[in-house]
């Protein structure tokens, strides 16, 4: 009798834990409103699960007030006296608080963002005008749209107050925006690989010249006789010209303006256009010689050259890191190794294009 107590209590806990594992959610609040917003199966909690898959993207008890919580949105929720935002209890005015299709989210005190400080939580815009705050303009594509947004006072990216004229204020590629009286740099990023940050800036570079705007491409812009961009080294340069006869885009950080190729922001007029061929990882090649990031690589041969990782390539007689040769390398046994960016030949190991042993 005891034995069989024993398995029917396993048997009981079991079938508890499956049913607490498996059966979190109940039936949606409002499946016409939100995919994300549940009834917890015992019917006395609200449950924010994405996509009611809370077994990968997460589930949250929410303490919302069950018989009056209804979804305003995917996310957002109100009951009786608060507003919830992915469950949890938002410190925002509960009378004037508005999300409208566009994606604004404000109350007669502040407009706010997702992107807040806390994880979770809303955070403010600052200095922005709820009563004026909208999107700067209806007609940028989707995912440039939802970045734009302007008051009576000013521009807004990404939530951060900017220093454009919002009358005249426009974006015109992912690194250039102008408005009436000035030329702007958007920058998203600094750094490189591991070491990249977002920054989501946009400022102000250089009074804006006379003349015609033409975007050439996601990086490049000519207004009147001059080129500009914002993906350089000093986040923007502007390449003069007495007369612009043509542009052409070779990819996204290089182009053509008369005969001249520019990269990142560099003019090489040595580079022989009609022949030019752009590589993979910043390599690139003419009749005559072999580039990276727009530097001749000396010495390299056109016999056996191949790109083995994104700043390595290699011929018949050497192995290069970016433009320089990699010394004491032998280039028929030079391989990666396992540990991180460290590379061998058979005989010495290398970092950064230098022996590390």
């Amino acid at each position: 009798m005891k034995v069989f107590l024993i398995i029917l209590a396993i048997i009981v806990l079991g079938f508890l834990g499956i049913r607490y594992f498996l059966f979190r959610i109940g039936d949606p609040v409002n499946s016409k409103v939100s995919d994300s917003y549940f009834y917890h199966y015992r019917k006395n909690l609200i449950v924010h699960s994405p996509m009611g898959n809370w077994f990968e993207l997460g589930y949250f008890e929410s303490d919302a007030d069950v018989e009056s919580f209804q979804p305003i949105n995917r996310d957002f929720g109100k009951d009786k006296e608060h507003i919830f935002w992915k469950g949890r209890k938002q410190d925002v005015d509960y009378v004037t608080f508005d999300v409208d299709d566009s994606g604004i989210i404000k109350d007669k005190n502040h407009v706010y963002t997702t992107n807040g400080k806390e994880y979770n939580f809303l955070g403010i815009i600052e200095g922005a005008d709820p009563e004026s705050y909208q999107l700067l303009d209806q007609s940028l594509p989707d995912h440039k749209r939802i970045s734009w947004f302007k008051d009576s006072n000013a521009v807004f990216y990404r939530s951060k107050k900017t220093e454009g004229d919002p009358a005249t204020f426009k974006p015109l590629n992912d690194g250039i925006a102008v408005d009436a009286n000035f030329i702007y740099s958007i920058i998203n990023d600094r750094g490189e690989g591991m070491y990249a940050h977002d920054v989501d800036e946009v400022i102000r570079k250089h009074k804006r010249m006379e003349g015609e705007i033409k975007v050439i491409n996601d990086t490049y812009v000519q207004i009147g006789n001059a080129v500009v961009s914002a993906f350089t080294k000093d986040e923007f340069t502007i390449h003069t010209f007495e007369t612009i006869k043509n542009t052409k885009e070779i990819d996204y950080f290089t182009v053509v303006v008369n005969d001249t190729l520019i990269y990142k922001g560099t003019e090489y007029p040595e580079i022989d256009i009609e022949s030019f061929e752009s590589l993979d990882y910043g390599y690139c090649k003419d009749k005559a010689n072999l580039y990276y990031n727009g530097k001749k690589i000396i010495g390299v041969s056109f016999s056996g050259f191949e790109i083995i990782a994104p700043d390595y390539s290699k011929d018949d007689q050497h192995v290069y890191y970016k433009d320089a040769v990699v010394k004491n390398a032998n280039p028929k046994t030079f391989k990666r190794t396992s540990e991180n960016d460290v590379w061998e030949d058979g005989t010495n190991k290398f970092r950064n294009g230098k022996i590390i042993n």
